[in-house]
């Protein structure tokens, strides 16, 4: 039996996009490409588990919402605003 190709379905998640800091711009691309795929519980979960300084940036029905660990952390995003 001959497999047929079928395109992949697009990430259907509430995460726009997602931000990470890493050693090389190869590790913080994988981390990104990852934890928006894995969505916004999952994702989360797994960045601080392993550590990582990452930005979600979230959809939500009020307009779009940042949530940040490590530097991305939110006391460090209003000391920056400010």
């Amino acid at each position: 039996m001959q497999r047929r190709w079928t395109p992949a379905a697009p990430v259907n998640n509430a995460v726009a996009s997602v931000t990470v800091l890493a050693c090389t711009a190869m590790h913080a691309d994988a981390w990104a490409t990852a934890l928006l795929v894995a969505g916004p519980g999952e994702g989360l979960a797994k960045a601080q588990r392993m550590g990582l300084e990452a930005l979600f940036l979230l959809r939500r029905p009020e307009g779009p919402v940042e949530m940040g660990l490590g530097r991305f952390g939110s006391s460090t995003m209003q000391q920056d605003a400010a």
